[in-house]
């Protein structure tokens, strides 16, 4: 595994830990009740933690963050083709 993905795969593991230990105590099935709605946004909020963190790990957007790498390189190719033939243009005219 990455250095850079070792967290993740911390966070992951600690959020699931606490989703395991915190559903039992959740009071779910009360109804419309404060504490129902509580734990509904707190296990929505800890789904959100946990697909973040396994996004991260999967490496989703690695292929996205390549295209986009290989598109700046290539723009950055152009600018210095340009430059280089203005510098040139400019050196024949002085």
């Amino acid at each position: 595994m990455d250095k850079k993905k070792l967290p993740n795969a911390i966070y992951l593991i600690l959020a699931l830990a606490m989703v395991l230990i915190a559903i039992p105590r959740l009071e779910l099935g009360a109804g419309g009740t404060l504490s129902t709605v509580f734990g509904l946004i707190w296990i929505g909020f800890a789904l959100l933690v946990i697909a973040a963190n396994l996004y991260t790990l999967l490496g989703v957007d690695e292929e996205t963050r390549q295209q986009l790498d290989r598109i700046r390189l290539a723009k950055r190719r152009m600018w210095q083709l340009k430059l280089e033939r203005g510098l040139r243009r400019s050196k024949a005219k002085g």
